[in-house]
């Protein structure tokens, strides 16, 4: 849309796609932790923003080169984005698929030689034997289906898992400390997408392009892969986010408030560029932390 078509609907189509893509973004972070061990939850948080923020150098480095080395045009540069998210759609489609629920069967060790029982519809109860194996194997030897009324048994199956998932909704929320960090999540990442579309917008008007050299492209790639290296930082960290986590939420969310505060302010496009910098290597870190 942004190569083909004009006006204030297209604009507004435009938006509204750009806010699915950004949901996207965010299932994908949760998508991942459906597919690797527990154990490596940090790591894997690192990683994951480091790629993403490592991309986001990549892309803007090239952009202000073409830009301003080659003089490529905005509507080629459009052109190479439109063909480098058809790639990334064509590689999501060979990523692995989650083989099991993160709320409903969760794995768990079972000492070997440890019997578990349950109980069939009719009373009688069934016994297994299990060496060594993990529950998510034991419930594949097991039949899905104890009786013949399957419509019956699906109904009880969706009605317990949403009970399931009011109650662990419940439980989670009741955590002060996960209370704090799940709402500064909600409203910082609302706010980091408002300030990243209008960032380019308050630079224009501090410095018109029209008149000087830009650099938001480098200012962009410098901001992204300074936060990729703290990502990555934090996820090999062993800092005890438990104790420190308000600490370090509340501190660096003040630092980030003040930084906005000087870049509306104080109208200077080197100033601008320090602190939108400095604003994105503090919500790296705090999302990171916080994921």
């Amino acid at each position: 849309m942004l190569l083909f078509a004009e006006g204030l609907l297209a604009i507004q189509f435009l938006e509204f796609f750009y806010g699915l893509a950004t949901a996207s973004e965010v299932a994908y972070y949760s998508y991942i932790y459906s597919v690797v061990d527990f154990n490596e939850y940090q790591k894997v948080t690192g990683y994951c923003r480091g790629a993403t923020l490592v991309g986001c150098t990549v892309g803007s480095v090239m952009g202000q080169i073409l830009f301003s080395v080659a003089e490529v045009s905005l509507f080629r540069l459009n052109v190479i984005t439109l063909v480098c998210a058809a790639v990334a759609f064509f590689i999501s489609l060979f990523l692995p698929m989650p083989m099991k629920s993160v709320f409903f069967h969760r794995t768990r060790d079972y000492p070997i030689g440890e019997q578990i029982k349950t109980r069939k519809e009719d009373g009688t109860r069934l016994t297994c034997a299990k060496l060594g194996l993990k529950l998510d194997e034991l419930e594949s030897t097991m039949p899905l289906n104890l009786n013949d009324d399957g419509a019956n048994l699906n109904y009880k199956s969706i009605f317990h898992d949403l009970a399931t998932l009011w109650k662990r909704f419940l439980q989670c929320y009741s955590s002060w400390p996960l209370f704090c960090w799940s709402l500064w999540w909600a409203l910082s990442m609302c706010g980091f997408f408002q300030i990243l579309n209008y960032v380019q917008i308050l630079w224009e008007n501090v410095l018109p392009s029209q008149n000087s050299l830009i650099y938001n492209g480098m200012v962009e790639a410098a901001s992204a892969l300074l936060g990729a290296v703290a990502a990555f930082h934090v996820s090999y960290s062993k800092i005890s986010w438990s104790t420190w986590g308000e600490v370090a939420l509340g501190l660096f969310s003040l630092v980030n408030a003040a930084v906005l505060y000087m870049m509306d302010t104080i109208r200077n496009i080197w100033v601008c560029y320090t602190c939108y910098i400095m604003f994105r290597i503090i919500y790296t870190v705090l999302i990171t932390i916080a994921t």
